[in-house]
């Protein structure tokens, strides 16, 4: 079967929105399912145990069904099913031949992010969003500030709510900066905290300039355009390394190519 987008909610008999509400409630997802949410087919299932979000479409009545979420630190292939490439609301998703299935992947999602997963900033951002419209200019600026202070809550609890490269604990000297611009993200990376460094001032506006950036090990690389003082005001003589993760590489590798740096110290 080709990997298109599954049918709109319109054409979706009562019996299998039955059968899908059946497996959500049954396996921590019940959140809601009196008044069902469907945009373009995709139904909307939420928790009362955790922010976490999936969406879930079928495409006829006996299936097959498809499951998609946003969440890095799940692989597809703990699930049951198959890998689904198609257009989708979120950033992975799992083709399921019956219900048996998709029950088996919730309930497994579920404890996931009720047992060992910590809720993730995107997820947490979905949630407190849910109900917030997106056609009014005050509903987009909670949208926004909702994000921004998302992000700098789990900045803060990465980087222990301190300067990445000082250490300084100062909250009024310390900025929550994005590594990949906020306007050039999308919504996943606005609030991801490993797109973002808690940096103290001078650092941040350094950062934010492309006066200076990282390797993807965290060792400092030095703009031409930065002279000689600043960089020693900014590094004291020493030498600069910040503890990153793999997953801050992809937008270290965006700073730097912004900004016209190679990835060598």
């Amino acid at each position: 079967m080709s990997e298109s987008s599954p049918a709109h909610s319109s054409s979706l008999r009562l019996a299998t929105w039955i059968g899908i509400r059946q497996a959500a409630s049954r396996n921590g997802f019940s959140k809601g399912l009196d008044h069902p949410v469907a945009h373009e087919g995709w139904y909307l299932l939420r928790s009362t145990q955790t922010p976490f979000q999936v969406h879930v479409a079928v495409r006829g009545h006996d299936g097959p069904w498809t499951l998609s979420f946003t969440e890095p630190r799940i692989s597809t292939k703990a699930l049951p099913g198959q890998d689904f490439q198609g257009p989708m609301p979120g950033r992975s998703g799992r083709m399921l031949s019956t219900l048996a299935e998709l029950g088996d992947a919730l309930a497994k999602i579920f404890h996931l992010v009720t047992q060992e997963l910590p809720p993730s900033a995107y997820q947490e951002f979905l949630d407190e969003t849910h109900s917030l419209p997106t056609t009014t200019d005050a509903g987009r600026t909670a949208i926004v500030r909702t994000a921004q202070g998302i992000f700098r809550r789990h900045l803060d609890r990465h980087w222990n709510q301190a300067c990445a490269i000082t250490g300084i604990q100062d909250r009024e000297l310390l900025r929550a900066s994005h590594i990949k611009p906020w306007a050039a993200s999308d919504t996943y990376e606005r609030v991801d905290p490993f797109n973002g460094l808690l940096l103290s001032a001078l650092w941040d506006a350094a950062f934010d300039q492309g006066l200076v950036s990282f390797s993807d090990e965290g060792s400092l690389l030095v703009s031409p355009a930065l002279s000689a003082r600043a960089v020693t005001a900014l590094t004291e003589g020493r030498t600069i390394v910040v503890s990153v993760q793999d997953r801050h590489a992809p937008y270290l590798q965006d700073h730097r190519a912004r900004n016209g740096f190679s990835a060598s110290p």
